[in-house]
């Protein structure tokens, strides 16, 4: 029989509050039959808890396909926010952000979780979809999608958005470039698993959310995609004479390497050719942001010490700095290489109640380039 008594232990790690950035939400918005899912966003976990909410493969095959893949490279459950809207509706007018009845409606009901967002279209009997090599809504939606993520950015909701690239004339050589839209927030999804001009954005987005946000959806070390067969139009990838030029377009697209076996995605190119070019980027960045705001706004209409020249005292320069650096490296600091925080002294702080913050992720590099000096040598 032991005694009676008190014990004190210490804990660790307590002064550091919690900052919620889950990087890893996806939503999907696209076309459906059933009238009653149409407009009505639902949360999913799973393809079975998506079937039993009218999403079956009977009633609904190609949102069915989507989830199917999407559930499939995750490989258990997921949380997940599903909208489906009408055929009327094309991906551009999906991405509107003056539409009510579109994507911005699935992202409020989310709660502003979404960061990953796909969307795709199966257009009506007797649509045009132009003369191009894609659907020329697809280009749209790319102009779309930019306001429209601009937009959540600024609701402090970033997201990147991945758009169906469905292919209309598979013959043409007039080829829209994603990598010349200045759209770091839209990648475009190219070919899929089935021969008829549509995309995997599903799979796209399973594979994305299935990882954390700094690892690239093309990772060879992570194993090959969950479906055996990738088309781009009709023809199967290996048929695709231009694929790798297509790649190098900007679109995000599969491929197979040499000595593996199993399909892959190649790069995650997005429609831009800057700072955010990369999917794995953009993320980064959107998680950073998330961060930013969660920590910056308890500092609201907080008070600052000034010196006698007006200038922001040392000491809340280093306070407001290691708040950033501290929640940065414990939220994200296996994800980043470095962070870095500039706040200038000379702010006019007493007469604009405002104050700058500079903050820079320093990404990690990937190795999409190998090249290896191979030769023979006597020594």
């Amino acid at each position: 029989m032991s005694y009676p008594k008190v014990v004190v232990t210490y804990s660790n790690g307590n002064l550091l509050s919690d900052v919620s950035a889950v990087d890893g939400i996806a939503g999907l918005a696209g076309t459906v039959n059933t009238v009653a899912l149409q407009g009505a966003p639902v949360e999913v976990y799973n393809l079975a808890d998506a079937e039993s909410k009218g999403f079956t493969e009977a009633a609904e095959p190609v949102m069915y396909r989507h989830l199917q893949e999407f559930y499939g490279e995750v490989g258990g459950n997921q949380e997940l926010h599903v909208m489906g809207v009408a055929a009327t509706q094309t991906m551009a007018s999906i991405l509107d952000d003056t539409n009510a009845a579109g994507a911005k409606k699935l992202i409020a009901a989310a709660d502003g979780k979404i960061r990953l967002l796909g969307v795709f279209r199966t257009p009506p009997s007797g649509y045009n979809a132009g003369e191009k090599f894609l659907d020329a809504d697809v280009e749209a939606a790319v102009t779309k999608a930019k306001t429209f993520a601009q937009a959540r950015l600024s609701e402090l909701s970033p997201l990147r958005v991945l758009v169906e690239g469905r292919v209309a004339k598979e013959d043409s050589a007039d080829v829209f470039t994603p990598d010349t839209a200045s759209n770091g927030f839209a990648g475009v999804v190219l070919g899929g698993s089935q021969s008829n001009g549509s995309a995997s954005v599903g799979l796209a987005l399973g594979r994305a959310v299935k990882y954390p946000a700094h690892i690239k959806i093309g990772k060879v070390a992570n194993g090959p995609l969950s479906i055996t067969t990738a088309y781009v139009g009709s023809k199967p990838i290996k048929e695709v004479v231009n694929l790798e030029n297509l790649h190098g377009k900007g679109f995000i697209s599969f491929m197979k390497h040499p000595q593996k076996a199993g399909i892959y995605f190649g790069i995650d190119r997005m429609a831009s050719n800057d700072d955010y070019r990369l999917l794995a980027y953009g993320r980064i960045l959107d998680k950073a942001a998330v961060v930013a705001a969660a920590t910056y706004v308890e500092q609201i209409e907080s008070e600052i010490n000034v010196t006698t020249e007006g200038k922001v005292s040392d000491a809340d320069i280093t306070y407001l700095s290691g708040l950033i650096e501290q929640q940065i490296n414990s939220n994200m600091g296996e994800q980043i290489s470095k962070v870095q925080v500039v706040i200038s002294p000379a702010q006019d702080i007493v007469n604009t109640s405002k104050i700058f913050i500079k903050l820079r992720i320093i990404p990690k590099g990937y190795t999409s380039f190998i090249e290896i000096d191979l030769g023979l040598t006597t020594a």
